[in-house]
């Protein structure tokens, strides 16, 4: 069969099967507009609904717009205690048999706040924003060749095996140069850990078209008073999300990382699965 260059790059990029397509095609000819829309199918994210901005998000969306062109967007932070999530982050090691990377063990708890969220959406336009059903994560990570976020689909619907070798295939690939066009489409959110270099807490990009990126510092230890006026110490993270600010007010913002804080905090195999 005679395909023409720009489909048979389309179709290597996404690892199609010649034969899935055949059964859109008429007269046996698969054209870019079936390739197309089968990569729309399967790679990018189902769309929840389409909102149109109240005329004072307007105004406002106008007034920031003009303000980000000389300030940066807006970021919140707030201290986690990390206490449950290095709990349940090695009795999932044990079950999977792997010790799973922190990044990994934040995906399901931060997808479940993602859900619903205003957060898990993308900007189109001047007045119009998509919020998403899927939740798909990029998650970011630093090779030799630059800073590359692919992307882990559909998050809430797999389990933690699935996820694990998905989130290994992709930072594996990313690492080796091997990643593929389809591999960094469809997210809606995306998720940034550089505790691992050592870096307390900081203010993030969004990765455009999103609305909101997610920044997670290193585990440090913190003082703290126990209910009898004593001193302990405690294992905590900082975790920083940085946001479009024409969709979303700060305390809008805050009570997303309450709630994602709430979620770790009470991390067990339970909510995990």
């Amino acid at each position: 069969m005679h395909l023409p260059d720009e489909v048979k790059y389309m179709i290597e990029q996404y690892d199609i099967d010649v034969k899935e397509l055949m059964n859109f095609a008429s007269n046996n000819v698969i054209t870019q507009d079936i390739v197309v829309n089968y990569i729309k199918e399967k790679y990018y994210p189902r769309i929840k609904e389409v909102k149109k901005l109240s005329y004072l998000r307007k105004v406002i969306s106008s007034k920031l717009s003009d303000s980000y062109r000389t300030a940066v967007h807006v970021t919140l932070f707030k201290a986690v205690n990390a206490e449950a999530l290095i709990a349940s982050r090695e009795k999932v090691s044990n079950i999977l048999g792997v010790k799973v990377p922190l990044t990994f063990m934040l995906l399901k708890p931060l997808a479940k706040v993602l859900k619903d969220s205003i957060f898990n959406a993308e900007f189109r336009g001047e007045d119009q924003f998509i919020i998403y059903d899927d939740v798909n994560i990029a998650i970011a990570v630093q090779t030799k060749n630059g800073l590359f976020t692919p992307v882990i689909r559909r998050v809430t619907e797999k389990d933690l095996k699935t996820l694990l070798e998905e989130y290994r295939d992709i930072v594996t690939r990313a690492q080796n140069a091997k990643l593929k066009q389809k591999d960094l489409v469809g997210a809606t959110f995306t998720v940034t850990n550089l505790g691992m270099y050592d870096v307390d807490f900081f203010t993030q990009i969004i990765n455009p078209p999103q609305v909101a990126i997610l920044g997670v510092g290193k585990i440090q230890e913190r003082l703290t008073l126990t209910p009898d006026n004593g001193i302990r110490s405690i294992k905590v993270m900082y975790i920083s999300l940085s946001f479009d600010h024409r969709i979303a007010d700060g305390a809008e913002a805050a009570m997303f990382l309450k709630k994602l804080s709430e979620e770790l905090e009470n991390l067990n195999i339970e909510t995990l699965v």
